[in-house]
């Protein structure tokens, strides 16, 4: 069985809404350009977890891209100003609560500075799994944007509800780009919190916990770096 991918994603600035992107540049550490810089509250220096402490649960409505300086944010998607920018950061501040601050994470592996949820360099969620939770919730909004994933991969359906579940511990051929499939993704909160065009919605991570023992979806190692474009094609080992 074949698939191919349906999307690819970056989110430069953990927690904020990431960037639909036509290819993307894998490396051993994961996507180039994703998660390399954190948001705090500048008053506390608290890094952002939307998915386990209220206080937070703005951030996800704004928006990051990387650019050839670094990152650029908008609170809308279409106005963008770097972070540093007076307006802009007045704005997040009234979206978010709380004064926002960007700081760079240190390189992946080192110990540092580091995401607060690192299991491995990617995150990988099929299509058959995102209508199987549908089926399972017929009126939620069930959008891969709620489970954060650098790569959707257009997968059949099959007797499998999550069939990425099974990829653990095989090769997965994305283009020249060799994944391994490490270990199961465990949901937190933050798939039920509202986004740009999604709903709060308790109940999906509810569903996950009860029918999935809170998993949905997979982490992946980097076995081969290299390209990866949309609508490559997806093959298992």
């Amino acid at each position: 069985m074949t698939g191919e991918v349906a999307e690819l994603w970056r989110y430069p600035v953990s927690s904020m809404a990431g960037e639909q992107l036509a290819q993307l540049h894998v490396e051993v550490g994961g996507v180039a350009g994703d998660r390399i810089w954190g948001l705090l509250d500048a008053a506390t220096g608290r890094i952002a977890s939307p998915g386990r402490e209220k206080y937070f649960v703005g951030v996800p409505r704004a928006h990051a891209k990387a650019t050839g300086e670094g990152v650029a944010l908008s609170l809308d998607g279409q106005r963008w100003a770097e972070p540093e920018d007076t307006e802009l950061l007045e704005g997040l501040s009234q979206a978010f609560g709380f004064m926002p601050l960007l700081k760079p994470f240190d390189a992946f592996g080192s110990g540092g500075f580091r995401p607060r949820y690192e299991h491995a360099p990617i995150h990988l969620v099929t299509s058959a799994a995102l209508r199987s939770l549908e089926r399972e919730l017929p009126g939620s909004v069930i959008d891969a944007r709620r489970f954060r994933p650098n790569i959707l991969v257009d997968w059949p359906d099959g007797t499998d509800a999550i069939p990425e579940h099974g990829w653990i511990g095989r090769e997965i051929r994305i283009g020249e780009v060799v994944l391994r499939g490490r270990e199961p993704c465990g949901r937190c909160g933050f798939i039920t919190i509202a986004q740009e065009g999604l709903p709060v919605d308790v109940e999906i991570l509810r569903t996950v916990v009860k029918r999935h023992q809170r998993n949905f979806g997979i982490y992946c190692d980097v076995e081969t770096p290299g390209e990866i474009a949309a609508g490559a094609a997806v093959t298992v080992d």
